[in-house]
């Protein structure tokens, strides 16, 4: 095997060795970037999709609380706010447009606004016929109200923080306003006729008032006394004790057997702990949102300091690769020619018995002298 062909192996020995080993080094470090990076943006599109649900569910909630009221109103034979609803609605509309596609709500929210706008141009004879007609409006809002926790995975929230807001926004609240609605309502109606089977149905709505808040009381406590955000302890408290004193004066947090008798002025309370609770639900949404937008945050820092770190990573390979590359290349032996040039074989002699001569030195010198005896 001739120098150049030794030459040529041992560099493409040397470049395979750089390259396996600047790949051991990429792969790996690729490979979980990629993954963790994957994860990453996976928990970013769960907590945007959380906001979104989070969005359309102030306006949503604060639609019930409305429709609450126009209930009352049309049971006694009061005339009902329509613009106030109809702005609800409205705002309703906007998040719809918005977040309707993402939170599969286009074929529920159509049918809800339909019935209620029908709601204001006929609400019905005061009395019982208006309860059970806007009953079924605000049955209709509550179960979008959680179908949009479940489309916008608001329901597998399982963090601290956001999961006793979730919980207190999408089933303890709501049931509150409705219960305390209902709970009016019904003594209204059966105010010159009330039989013992009333007298039951308003027990149970107590106790559904009292269940529920006890429940929101317990949950949103927990917030604010374990969580590390005191911005979201301060925002919470002042509702949530006027929220836990409006409900005390309606349904206090006992058992149905020993609760005390009901408020003289029933109508009021009920309407102190359906304004209370709308409030603090409008301040869990506001939190949980700033919550939910400062988790993205992280996430997205996290997920672009992972892509630099693999960056770097992939770089460091490259530059592994490199140096294993150069440091490995063998030195010029003694008399090796460079690579890339071929000696001239210098002749032995031109006559037997002369002085091998270098051509180059003779070309300088000259000839040699001719032997002594030889012409």
């Amino acid at each position: 095997m001739t120098v150049a062909e030794r030459s040529s192996g041992a560099a493409w020995t040397r470049a395979a060795v750089a390259v396996v080993m600047a790949l051991a080094v990429i792969v790996p470090v690729a490979t979980v970037a990629t993954w963790t990076v994957s994860d990453l943006s996976s928990h970013v599109s769960v907590v945007e999709s959380e906001r979104r649900g989070v969005q359309y569910l102030q306006p949503l909630t604060r639609l019930l609380g409305v429709l609450v009221t126009a209930q009352g109103a049309a049971v006694r034979g009061d005339a009902v706010d329509t613009a106030a609803v109809q702005a609800q609605i409205d705002a309703v509309e906007g998040a719809e447009s918005e977040h309707g596609r993402d939170l599969s709500t286009r074929t529920r929210w159509p049918t809800l606004r339909d019935s209620i706008r029908e709601l204001t141009q006929r609400p019905g004879a005061a009395g019982l016929e208006a309860y059970q007609r806007w009953s079924q409006a605000v049955d209709l809002t509550i179960a979008l109200i959680r179908r949009v926790g479940d489309t916008s995975k608001l329901v597998l929230d399982s963090e601290f923080d956001s999961y006793y807001m979730v919980e207190a926004g999408l089933l303890r609240l709501p049931e509150v306003i409705q219960a305390a609605g209902q709970l009016a309502d019904l003594l209204a109606v059966t105010a010159t006729n009330r039989t013992p089977l009333d007298e039951l149905r308003a027990a149970v709505m107590r106790d559904r008032i009292a269940t529920a808040s006890a429940a929101a009381n317990n949950g949103l406590g927990k917030v604010v006394d374990l969580t590390g955000s005191g911005r979201i302890s301060s925002a919470l408290l002042s509702p949530l004790d006027q929220f836990g004193a409006a409900t005390d004066a309606l349904a206090p947090s006992v058992q149905v057997a020993i609760m005390p008798p009901l408020p003289e002025n029933v109508p009021a309370a009920a309407i102190g702990v359906r304004d209370s609770a709308e409030r603090l639900a409008q301040t869990v949404w506001t939190e949980l949102d700033a919550l939910l937008r400062s988790r993205v945050d992280d996430l997205s820092l996290r997920r672009t300091s992972i892509l630099v770190a693999g960056l770097l990573g992939v770089i460091a390979g490259v530059l592994v690769g490199v140096l294993l590359w150069r440091s490995r290349r063998p030195g010029r032996t003694l008399g090796e020619p460079p690579a890339g040039r071929s000696v001239t074989p210098v002749p032995s002699s031109q006559y037997p018995g002369q002085p091998v001569v270098d051509p180059a030195v003779s070309a300088i010198t000259g000839p040699p002298r001719a032997q002594a005896g030889v012409r």
